[in-house]
C-alpha cells in the first residue's frame, strides 16, 4: 500500500471520528435535554401535589371555621376550595399519565377526596339547616382527620415514587455524560494522532515525488532518445502495414481482373466450342435414334456447356456489369438455393442509380463468400439475404441460424481479423472502400453485416 493511500485511509478516519465525535455531542444533549424536561416533569408534580394537599387544607379550615361561627366568607372560601381540588386532581392526573402506577395512586387519591368532600357536604348542609350544635359534627370532624392522613399518605408515596424516578433519571444521564466523556477523550485523542499521521505521511510521499522527480529529469535525455527510436520504428511499421494494405488490395484487384479474364475465356472459347460440338453431334444424332452413345454424349455435351456457365458466371457474373449489384444478387442467391438445399429469405432492394463498379464487385465478392462459408459450416437450413440503402450508407446483412462459429475463430477475427483467407479477404475489400464489417456469433447462428459509405456524386457517376 502506498503512502499516499495510507495518508488518505488516515485522513478519512479521522474525519469520520471528528463527525462520530459530533454525532455523539449532539445525542448527549439531546440526552441532557430530554433528562431536564424529566426533572421538570417531576418537579411538576411535585409541586401539585403540594398544591392539591394545600386546597384540601384549606377546604378543611374553611368547613370548620364555617361550621364553628357560621361565617359566610368561610363558607364562600370552602367553595373555591372544593374547585381548586378538583382542578388539582384534574392536573395532577394529566402530570402522571404516562405513568401507570401513578395513575392508581390518582385513583386513590381521588376516591379519598371525593369520599372527604362528601363528608364536607354533608357537615355543612347539617350546619345550614339551622339545627343547634348537633352532635354529630364532631364525629364528621373526626372522620375528615382520618381521611386527611390516608390522603397524606397517598400524596408522600407519589412523592416518593417521583423522588425514586429523579434518581434513576438523574443516574441515568450521569452515565450517558461519563460515556459520553470517554468516546470523546478517545476519539478526539485518536483523530489528533491520525491527522498527525497523516501529516507525516504526506510530508513523505511529497519527499518521495521530489526525489522522483530528480530521477527523471536525470533520465529525460535517455527517454528522449528512445522515444525517437520508438517514433521511427513506429514510422516504419506503419508505413510496413500500408504497404501490406495496398499490396492486399493490389492482389485482389489482379485476383478480379484474372476472375474476369478466365469466365471470358470460357465463354468465349470453351462455351462457344462446346456449343459447336453440340450442333455437331446433333446433326449426326438426326440419323441414328435408336444410339444411346449420340443420346449419352448430347447430355454429356449440354451438361459440360451448363457447368462452364456456371463456373464463368462465378468467376465474373456478366449481370452484374450489365444490370447492377441488386439483380445479379438475386439471381446467385436463387441459384445458391437450388444448388445447396438452404431455403433463403431474400431482401434485395433496388436502388434509383448504379453503385460504382468497385462497390458492386466488393459486395458481390462478400455475398459469394458468406454464403460458401455458411454452406460449408453453418449447417442451417434457412438463412436470410437483405440488402437496402440508409442514409448514405449501403448495407449488407447475411444471417444464418447454424451451429455458430467456434469462440477462438471469432475472437482471433475481432482482434486481428486474419481468421481464414475468406474472412479477410471480404474484411479487406470493404475497408479498402471506406466500410465496416461486423461479425456476431452465438449457439444460435451467425450474423455478417457490411457497412459501406456511398456518397451521392458517385452513385451519379456511376449511373451516367
Amino acid at each position: 500500500m502506498s503512502g499516499l493511500l495510507k495518508a488518505r485511509i488516515a485522513f478519512a478516519i479521522a474525519i469520520g471520528l471528528l463527525l462520530a465525535c459530533g454525532l455523539v455531542v449532539y445525542g448527549t444533549l439531546r440526552s441532557f435535554a430530554a433528562s431536564e424536561r424529566l426533572v421538570q416533569h417531576t418537579q411538576q408534580v411535585q409541586v401539585l401535589l403540594g398544591e392539591t394537599e394545600a386546597a384540601i387544607a384549606s377546604a378543611a379550615r374553611a368547613r370548620m371555621t364555617f361550621v364553628l361561627s357560621g361565617d359566610e366568607g368561610a363558607y364562600g372560601q370552602y367553595e373555591l376550595d372544593l374547585k381548586r381540588i378538583s382542578a388539582k386532581l384534574a392536573e395532577l392526573r394529566q402530570s402522571t399519565k404516562d405513568e401507570p402506577s401513578q395513575q392508581v395512586e390518582c385513583d386513590r387519591l381521588e376516591k379519598l377526596a371525593g369520599e372527604r368532600i362528601q363528608l364536607w357536604q354533608t357537615s355543612v348542609a347539617l350546619k345550614q339547616s339551622g339545627a343547634p350544635q348537633p352532635a354529630a359534627q364532631p364525629d364528621f370532624t373526626r372522620q375528615s382527620v382520618a381521611f386527611a392522613e390516608e390522603i397524606i399518605a397517598v400524596t408522600q408515596r407519589m412523592r416518593n415514587a417521583e423522588n425514586e424516578l429523579l434518581a434513576q433519571r438523574r443516574g441515568a444521564a450521569g452515565i450517558t455524560f461519563g460515556f459520553a466523556t470517554i468516546i470523546l477523550v478517545i476519539s478526539g485523542f485518536t483523530a489528533v494522532m491520525l491527522l498527525f499521521w497523516h501529516y507525516r505521511l504526506l510530508r513523505e510521499e511529497l519527499q518521495a515525488r521530489e526525489l522522483a522527480e530528480q530521477n527523471t529529469r536525470e533520465a529525460a535525455r535517455v527517454a528522449s532518445e528512445a522515444e525517437q527510436k520508438a517514433r521511427q520504428s513506429e514510422d516504419i511499421a506503419i508505413a510496413s502495414n500500408e504497404a501490406a494494405r495496398r499490396l492486399s488490395a493490389r492482389l485482389l484487384h489482379l485476383q478480379d481482373d484474372e476472375r474476369r479474364r478466365l469466365s471470358r475465356e470460357l465463354h468465349d472459347s470453351t462455351g462457344q466450342h462446346l456449343a459447336a460440338a453440340k450442333m455437331v453431334l446433333s446433326s449426326l444424332a438426326a440419323g441414328h435414334d435408336g444410339d444411346r452413345r449420340y443420346t449419352d454424349s448430347m447430355e454429356l455435351v449440354d451438361r459440360s456447356l451448363r457447368e462452364i456457365r456456371t463456373i464463368s458466371h462465378l468467376l465474373h457474373p456478366s449481370g452484374l456489369e450489365e444490370a447492377g449489384f441488386s439483380t445479379a444478387a438475386r439471381w446467385y442467391a436463387e441459384e445458391f438455393a437450388k444448388r445447396s438445399g438452404i431455403q433463403l429469405q431474400v431482401e434485395i432492394a433496388d436502388l434509383p442509380a448504379r453503385l460504382p463498379r468497385e462497390v458492386e464487385l466488393a459486395l458481390f465478392r462478400v455475398l459469394q463468400e458468406a454464403l460458401a462459408n455458411m454452406h460449408r459450416h453453418s449447417k442451417s437450413r434457412t438463412a436470410d439475404v437483405l440488402f437496402r440503402a440508409d442514409a448514405g450508407q449501403l448495407i449488407l446483412t447475411i444471417r444464418d441460424y447454424g451451429i455458430g462459429m467456434p469462440n477462438d475463430v471469432l475472437k482471433q477475427f475481432r482482434l486481428s481479423g486474419t481468421a481464414g483467407v475468406g474472412l479477410a479477404g471480404m474484411r479487406e475489400r470493404v475497408r479498402e472502400l471506406g466500410g465496416n464489417l461486423d461479425l456476431d456469433s452465438s449457439s444460435e447462428g451467425t450474423s455478417l453485416r457490411v457497412t459501406i459509405p456511398l456518397r451521392q456524386e458517385s452513385a451519379l457517376a456511376a449511373s451516367d
